[in-house]
């Protein structure tokens, strides 16, 4: 994720609108979807959660995602 967060820090400087939601969502994951994937090993996962991992990345990743759509949508006024 580390290298996929660059590529999305590359996005910024080069391009501010996208054509379609896929663009946006791909920016979106390598702007904080990565982030959330990051976030995982450093809070960790609890001994006794029922939840495979494979899910607890994919929820990670989620939140990382709509976090970001979030932060979009709120600037549309401005």
């Amino acid at each position: 994720p580390f290298k996929d967060m660059i590529e999305g820090m590359r996005m910024d400087l080069r391009k501010s609108r996208y054509m379609n939601f896929d663009e946006l969502y791909l920016y979106c994951y390598y702007v904080a979807g990565t982030v959330g994937l990051m976030s995982v090993p450093v809070m960790g996962i609890d001994t006794d959660s029922q939840m495979p991992t494979e899910k607890v990345y994919s929820a990670a990743l989620a939140l990382g995602i709509a976090n970001q759509l979030t932060n979009i949508l709120r600037d549309v006024g401005e």
